[in-house]
């Protein structure tokens, strides 16, 4: 039962964070793999579907509030879903776990850097 509720809040947290657009299917990862044990392939692959279920409620809501280019946003959507699925398969076949987490734990310094780095607009 404390099993079913801890996830329950981790999906919970991270489905808020993921509809901020803060990045809650990393830590949805992290905690697949940290906490659970579960194998990163097959983590990175519950995030990609956490993620498709995930992603449209968040749409709605930005595009009620005009920050999302429609057209841009289908066109990313249908593409990059795409991609994702063929990257999904490929990497599912080819790539060992070991490689899996070096390449996961490296994008994610990379990202967290990136963000340190990056100036925020002063609000008007």
């Amino acid at each position: 039962m404390l099993t079913f509720v801890l996830a329950a809040v981790v999906g919970l947290i991270t489905g808020v964070l993921t509809g901020a657009g803060i990045g809650g299917g990393t830590l949805l990862v992290l905690y697949l793999t940290g906490v659970l044990g579960v194998e990163q392939g097959l983590a990175q692959g519950v995030n990609l579907l956490y993620f498709l279920v995930s992603a449209p409620a968040a749409l709605v809501g930005h595009i009620r509030n005009k920050l999302i280019d429609i057209r841009f946003a289908l066109f990313a959507a249908l593409f990059g879903s795409a991609i994702a699925l063929i990257t999904a398969l490929f990497v599912c076949k080819n790539v060992e776990e070991a490689l899996l987490r070096k390449g996961f734990a490296v994008l994610f310094i990379v990202v967290g850097i990136k963000e340190l780095r990056t100036k925020k607009p002063a609000n008007n």
